[in-house]
Formats: C-alpha cells, structure tokens, sequence
C-alpha cells in the first residue's frame, strides 16, 4: 500500500499513516483503509493498533488542497457529494463497528478527519508534546464530517458544541481533562502496542461481545440496549473459555480475587 504501512503479528494487526511531510489524508488513503478493513474482518486478526508513520504525525486533517479543488468546482461537486459523503460514513462506522478492539496512537497533531477516525477507535491514546487536537473547520468555513455527532457522545452535547463552535484545537492534556482521550503518554505507538499485546490476552469471544453490546445498544433506548447485552451475555457464559477463566477464579481464597482481577485485565494509565 502507498499510504499505509502494515504490520501483522500473530493477529496483532498494526498499520501507519504515511503522507510525508505534512500526513494530511487524502481520497486515495481512504481507498486504501477500506480496503485494509476489509482485512480486519477475518478471524486470524485479534487487535488493531492505528498510529502515524511520519514523525510528530498522526493524520494532521483532510489535505484542505483537495477541498479547495473541490469547492472550485461545484457542479462536480454536487454530482459526486453524496456518494463521497456515504463512502465515508461507511468507512468510519465499518470501523466503529468491528467486533475488535481498535487502539489509537495519536502521534502528533489530529485534527478533523483524523480526530474523526480516531472517535472511531475504541482507545485513544494521545502524544505528549506540542501538538494540537480538535476540529478547526468552522475557522475554514466548513463543517466535520461526522464530528458533531461523534464528539456529542463522547463528551456531551454542551461540551461538544463549545468545541466545535470556537474551533477548539487542544493539548494532549487538555484532549485527557475533556474525556476526548483515554491517555497521554510518551510514545503514543509503543502504549498503543502494549495496550493491544495485553488485550490479545483476553477473551476474544467476551471482547467482540462487549463491542456489539456498547456500540449497536448504547445509542439506543436502554431497554433495546439491555436486550443486546442479554443476548451478548448468553454468548460469552456458554463459551469453554470463559468456564476455564470462572473456575479458575473460585479456586483462588478470597483474599486472592482483587489480585487475580487485576491480574487478568489490561493495566490503565492515564498519563506516564
């Protein structure tokens, strides 16, 4: 691939964004993603871990050069916008909605389009440093993609229109404070790795059930959502492996089962 270096071990599956100098996405990158979710639906890949393959870089924004030859051209514009507009749509929810977990290493500035992918990750973990993050398109004139919608989920309705509003791009601090990101860390890629190398350990059963269970119901009514859950639950409690990981935990005293939980689940750290 021209714009996506990938790497596969042992179903950790690890791609990164390269559009050196500047990482600005492109039609021709998004080409190449859905091709690449098209890979990540089979069984062998566990994990994705995203990140940026050019230094200080994450995806900066959507390259504002192809819009502008866009806008400069309206009549071709109006013929093709709802296809593209659906196209990327599809793009970004084929993401949200893989039964995998998908860690983000935001490597650097993430604005616009790349800070939309990335509300499509399950985890996100941002880059200490001088870099920005956030939505600038009101500042150009224009409107997100999907950031109004993605963004009000995440932070709330009062806190997303602010952001979105003042054009807000903020530190990788400030992106933690706002519930925007899950951690700040020193090297966004190598935590993202970690993160994925520990969820390989977990079931992958109760993992892909846990994503059906948050994403296709936690938008919903919740007693549409509960139903999802129960049915989720009745998929996992059934499972070999989770009787072997149940009866291994009643064997432990109960001054032992803190331990073993914490133990078993992947470590969080909200800064490092």
């Amino acid at each position: 691939m021209e714009y996506w270096e990938t790497e596969n071990r042992s179903g950790l599956f690890i791609a990164g964004y390269k559009n050196p100098p500047t990482n600005y996405f492109i039609a021709a990158a998004a080409v190449e993603f859905s091709e690449l979710l098209k890979t990540w639906r089979q069984p062998e890949v566990k994990v994705i871990v995203l990140s940026g393959a050019v230094k200080d870089r994450f995806i900066t924004h959507y390259s504002v050069e192809e819009l502008v030859e866009m806008a400069e051209n309206p009549e071709v514009l109006e013929a093709s916008a709802h296809s593209m507009i659906h196209g990327y749509h599809t793009m970004l929810r084929s993401l949200a909605y893989l039964d995998k977990p998908i860690v983000v290493g935001m490597t650097g500035d993430t604005m616009g389009c790349g800070l939309e992918l990335s509300l499509n990750c399950d985890i996100r973990i941002a880059q200490r440093g001088d870099y920005r993050i956030g939505f600038p398109e009101i500042a150009l004139g224009i409107l997100t993609g999907t950031g109004s919608q993605l963004l009000t989920r995440i932070i709330g309705h009062g806190r997303a229109l602010d952001f979105l509003l003042r054009s807000r791009i903020v530190s990788p601090e400030e992106a933690l404070q706002l519930g925007i990101v899950t951690e700040v860390a020193a090297d966004a890629k190598a935590r993202a790795i970690e993160i994925g190398e520990a969820l390989m350990q977990q079931s992958g059963t109760s993992l892909a059930a846990a994503k059906r269970s948050l994403v296709r119901g936690g938008n919903l009514p919740i007693e549409e959502g509960l139903k999802i859950e129960a049915e989720e639950w009745l998929k996992t409690v059934v499972t070999q492996e989770a009787l072997v990981l149940m009866r291994d935990y009643v064997s432990q005293p109960f001054e032992n089962r803190r331990a073993w939980i914490e133990q078993h689940g992947v470590p969080f750290k909200p800064t490092d």
